[in-house]
């Protein structure tokens, strides 16, 4: 089958990946709050105020160290050179949040610059682990999911879009990538 569209994960693939989890450090309940935050259903000032509660730590404090993950990152330079030679048939799917995806906006245009259209999380209202995520994906993209091909560092995020019926590539560095790219005569 001939892969029409190409979806690309940002964090860990495109973008170096945050590393949020320090900032956590497994507070009681801050799952469940990242979870409806990337998902949409609870506002940026609801976020702060139980975040900040939960680590017991001032607003201010919470929103300084939250921007700053997000803020000190960079392109992966040869994954996304790669990515770009496919900007006619590439999309973006991303476990995002509000605060994330301001950040990425700012600092990486040439993400969607290069894209046909992004489906993040928290606009979709769907995250990478809920299978509505890849019924919509497949819907909105207009391809039998066969036909797509789905990117991510994250063997279980790939698992279920496998369960859809999508083409998956597991990202492990660039080189893997060509060879998953290959099989599919996306490039030589």
């Amino acid at each position: 089958m001939t892969i029409k569209a190409v979806v690309w994960d940002i964090g860990g693939v495109l973008v170096k990946a945050p590393k949020t989890n320090y900032l956590w450090n497994g507070a009681d309940g801050s799952k469940e709050l990242r979870y409806l935050f990337g998902s949409g259903k609870v506002s940026i000032e609801e976020f702060v105020s139980k975040g900040s509660k939960l680590l017991r730590i001032s607003v201010e404090e919470f929103l300084n160290k939250y921007e700053e993950i997000y803020s000190a990152r960079e392109l992966i330079q040869e994954t996304f050179d790669i990515y770009k030679k496919f900007s006619n048939m590439n999309y973006l799917f991303a476990d995002t949040n509000p605060i994330h995806l301001k950040n990425l906006r700012k600092n990486f245009p040439e993400l969607s610059s290069n894209s046909v259209q992004s489906f993040m999380s928290s606009e979709i209202g769907y995250r990478k682990c809920d299978d509505e995520s890849y019924k919509l994906i497949t819907e909105k993209i207009e391809c039998v999911s066969e036909e797509i091909l789905f990117i991510d560092n994250t063997d279980w995020v790939l698992e279920k879009a496998r369960q859809e019926g999508i083409q998956t590539s597991l990202y492990v560095g660039t080189e893997k990538l060509k060879e998953d790219l290959k099989k599919y005569d996306l490039i030589e």
